[in-house]
């Protein structure tokens, strides 16, 4: 991938996409090595420890994010005072969380039962109060379009972080290798933020009430988000015996892995390229219509294709104790669909400063989300959780199209139009995968098999419905414009 600054904005949501996704499947991969050879190392409660005390700083900053970041990259140009009032309320706000976890540590422990929780939520008010103080402008190369800068940036990061955790789990055999390996990411990522660029933020706070008035809303909104993804972790718990729970957890993170590290990291670039032609309400528009049907184009049938394969893919990637599990993991492929289906439409609604209007959709998803869990969980125990969410997540999806229909002026049928393509191609390349599946065995040939099929049965009707439709904006013209440009380059 080259790391030219893309000309255009097409070129650079396909430029962002590529780094943003390797990013995060290098950070990934990172971790999975590690994990690979610390768990061998240390035991499940060394990482329970570390887990408890991760959920509840979390929580703490899901309260105090002020999405200082993100009112810059909504923004066309900014100004001096208006990214250092960013860094500014930024570190404000690492302090504050600091302060909150050092004080919410001892009840905290008393809640996990586990008091070495205390002493990890204390090593990680201090990484946070550091890493506030990172260099924002990495920031500002998301808005130049420099996206490799990131990949760049985590890769040496999260290199350090895996090196200290398997030197200090060789060396301590118990939980504190994970704190060294997590506090070594949190300070080499501040340090290195000041190295890899040139940019020096300064104490400011003549914009910080033009930021909060912006990105209060997007606070509430991503603390009724953080409920929204762990309560049902936490109902789980409580409701389910420890086996029980245990598939569940696991469904959860196999089920949501293809979208959650496609889709997000798909959209990483979209706001700041989206805000380089703010201006312009019509081309504005009409890339928002484009990425809602190119990135369904590939996440629609990722996500569903996976559900189609559950059962052998969880035997085969867990092992056949594991295969209660699989019916845990099809339903949350299809939650992950669902949840991230309509994300081009909320990027615009924040870009069009609907951040209040966004916030009151986060909470609504989650009033239904208790709603139908009252319902469902008593007939159907763990899995009406996961269809509770379905279910929420589709009322998102609509009151976000309806509220980007009535705010941002993007029609309806444009939305429809934009989705109908891959979402029956993707329903029909499930059955055709679910059929196939049932005659395959369990086997990685019999599991490569139905993947193939399924994957070219998709890219057929993708491909002659695009012509049939007269070759619509959408990721096959995107990948069509963007190979004939690298011929000509």
């Amino acid at each position: 991938m080259s790391e030219r600054h893309p000309s255009t904005p097409k070129r650079a949501l396909i430029y962002g996409a590529m780094w943003t996704v390797g990013t995060r499947w290098m950070v990934k991969g990172l971790g999975f090595v590690s994990t690979i050879i610390v768990a061998r190392l240390l035991l499940p409660a060394d990482y329970g420890i570390v887990a408890m005390a991760t959920l509840a700083a979390g929580l703490v900053q899901a309260m105090l994010d002020f999405g200082a970041s993100t009112a810059l990259l909504r923004k066309g140009a900014v100004t001096q005072d208006e990214i250092d009032s960013a860094w500014t309320l930024r570190l404000l706000e690492g302090c504050a969380i600091s302060l909150l976890l050092l004080g919410a540590a001892h009840p905290s422990a008393l809640y996990f039962k586990e008091p070495r929780v205390e002493a990890v939520m204390w090593v990680l008010a201090a990484c946070i109060a550091i890493s506030s103080a990172s260099n924002i402008g990495f920031t500002l190369a998301q808005k130049e379009f420099n996206f490799s800068l990131q990949f760049r940036h985590n890769l040496i990061c999260k290199s350090m972080g895996v090196v200290a955790t398997i030197a200090a789990a060789y060396l301590l055999r118990d939980y504190r290798a994970l704190v060294i390996g997590v506090t070594t990411g949190y300070v080499s990522g501040c340090f290195m933020s000041y190295v890899m660029h040139p940019y020096r933020p300064r104490w400011n706070t003549t914009k910080i009430p033009e930021i909060w008035a912006i990105t209060k809303w997007l606070m509430l909104a991503g603390v009724g988000g953080f409920f929204l993804r762990k309560s049902d972790e936490l109902i789980a718990a409580r409701i389910g015996t420890t086996g029980e729970y245990g598939l569940y957890n696991v469904g959860a993170d196999l089920g949501q892995l293809p979208t959650g590290e496609l889709g997000p990291a798909m959209l990483r670039a979209f706001l700041p390229v989206l805000s380089s032609i703010q201006d312009d309400v019509a081309r504005t528009n009409q890339a928002v219509l484009k990425t809602l049907s190119a990135v369904n184009t590939i996440t629609l049938p990722v996500g569903l294709g996976f559900a189609a394969v559950a059962v052998p893919a969880t035997v085969l990637l867990l092992g056949a104790k594991w295969v209660e599990a699989a019916p845990f993991v099809a339903l949350f492929a299809l939650t992950g669909v669902v949840q991230f289906a309509m994300s081009p439409l909320s990027t615009l609604l924040v870009l069009r400063g609907h951040t209040r209007l966004q916030n009151h959709i986060v909470w609504a998803e989650f009033a239904m989300f208790v709603l139908c869990s009252l319902i469902l969980v008593p007939q159907l125990h763990l899995s009406g959780l996961i269809w509770a969410r379905i279910t929420a997540s589709s009322l998102n999806a609509v009151i976000t199209a309806v509220c980007a229909g009535l705010y941002c002026q993007v029609a309806l049928s444009a939305m429809v139009k934009a989705l109908l393509r891959p979402t029956i191609g993707a329903f029909g390349m499930y059955l055709l995968v679910s059929l196939v599946t049932q005659w395959m065995s369990d086997s990685a040939w019999g599991l490569a098999t139905s993947i193939a099929l399924g994957a070219l049965a998709y890219t057929v009707w993708t491909t002659l419905t695009w012509f049939a439709a007269g070759k619509p904006e959408g990721l096959e013209s995107t990948v069509y414009d963007f190979l004939t440009s690298r011929k000509h380059a």
